[in-house]
Parts: C-alpha cells; structure tokens; sequence
C-alpha cells in the first residue's frame, strides 16, 4: 500500500499531479476525489505520501474506463489517470507527507465495514435457503424435513451467528476508542469466508432453481466473492493477525 507510483509535485501555489489509479469505487461519477500521492519520494515508505482533494472537472483529470466486474455491478470500480492535474495547496488534506498514516487510520472501521456487509449478503442468502425449503415439497413434505438440508441450513446459521459476533466484538472496541487491529482483522477474515460458504450453500440448497437468476442467491453468491479481495486480501488479515498475536 506504500508503493504508490502517482507522484504530486510542488508547483508554486498549486500541486501537480501525475498517475494513475485501479478500481476506484465511484470513480465514474464522484465529483471529488480523495487521491493519495508520493509528496517526498526520498523518505522511507509511506512517510512521504500526502492526501489530496481532486475535483472530476480538474484539467487532466481522465475516467480511463469502468470495470466490467463479476458481481457488485451497483458499485462500480474505475481506472483513473492524472496528466499534469493542477490542484492548490488548499486542497492537500491535513499535513504533507501524512497521508498513509490517514490511510491506515481508517483500515480497521474498513474491515469492520466490509465484514457487516459481508454478513448482510449471508443473512440475505440464508434467509432465501430457509424460505424455500421450507415451502419446497420433496417425497411429500418441506425440503427442509430431510436431515441433509436442515443440517446444513444449521451451519449456514451457526456460522451467520459466529460473523456476526466477531464483528459486533471488533465495533465494540473501535466505538471505545482503544485499537482493534487484531479483531478487525479476524472480523473480516472470518465474516467474508463465511458469506461465501453460506452463499454457495443457499445455492445448493436451492438446486438448479438457485442456479437461475429466478432467485436472488446467485447474484448474492457473485457479489460477496470480492469481500475476501478488496480493504485487504484474506492473505493479508491472516498476516497482520498472526504479527499481532505474537506481539
């Protein structure tokens, strides 16, 4: 995260801007844009960025395109790129060269977030699952009357259950003011893992009628995937929890 490649350069009363940006969530119609550069290239990493307010309408500034993504197609993610984008000094946020430290300040109400979303999807499939086995008829009663569905819709529970806990523990913490690195982390981790497992199990327990876009649990299944991906790989939270644990 500290090896950014777009550059902000001192110009006067302005900074000049040059770069470019990956999946930016609301890249193709926000109006500002919280953009972070390399301000001191010379410093170790991460000491040297800074944080910048971009207006879209700013010369230079290019919406290079809008992914065609797997799922989560409400929320878009766009490629940015910055051609010599002149911005006054008034619209650096905070100090110079402080910005990742900004950056970090916000990972752990981050994965918080994306763990709550991840546990919304999962209710929303398993309360699909539940549903329909329940009024699914299948050698003369419910679906869910055979042990191999209501076995696995308590899993599907349990572990909606257990995410859930984890993260209303990490948003404890965090609404206290002390650190919760270590239980944002775990919150994530686990929430998003869990989503995707009750995902595909709301699927399976449809059978082909979750496979159909009838049904609401194949687009759920296609958009809780990239929960594991973005506000830091599942790798990554298992990297950060173990360095916390032997603290």
């Amino acid at each position: 995260a500290s090896a950014l490649m777009t550059r902000a350069v001192r110009d006067g009363d302005n900074w000049i801007i040059n770069g470019a940006k990956q999946f930016i969530t609301n890249g193709s119609y926000a109006d500002i844009n919280l953009v972070f550069a390399v301000t001191d290239p010379q410093a170790s990493p991460g000491r040297g960025i800074s944080a910048f307010l971009v207006p879209s309408d700013a010369k230079g500034f290019i919406r290079v395109r809008k992914e065609k993504k797997m799922g989560q197609k409400a929320s878009d993610a766009t490629q940015l790129a910055f051609e010599d984008v002149a911005v006054s000094a008034d619209m650096l946020v905070g100090k110079e060269n402080h910005g990742y430290a900004y950056a970090l300040a916000n990972l752990e109400a981050g994965r918080i977030g994306v763990a709550s979303q991840s546990i919304g999807m999962a209710r929303a499939a398993y309360e699909a699952a539940l549903a329909y086995a329940r009024q699914r008829q299948a050698f003369g009663k419910p679906i869910f009357s055979h042990q191999a569905v209501a076995f696995r819709l308590a899993d599907m529970a349990t572990q909606l259950e257990a995410a859930r806990q984890l993260t209303h523990h990490a948003a404890n913490i965090r609404d206290s003011g002390q650190r919760c690195l270590k239980e944002a982390c775990m919150a994530k981790m686990f929430a998003t893992e869990a989503a995707e497992r009750i995902c595909h199990a709301a699927i399976q327990t449809l059978g082909g009628a979750g496979y159909t876009r009838e049904f609401p649990v194949e687009r759920l299944y296609r958009d809780v995937r990239v929960t594991e991906i973005y506000e830091g790989t599942n790798d990554i939270q298992r990297m950060l929890i173990a360095r916390e644990i032997v603290r």
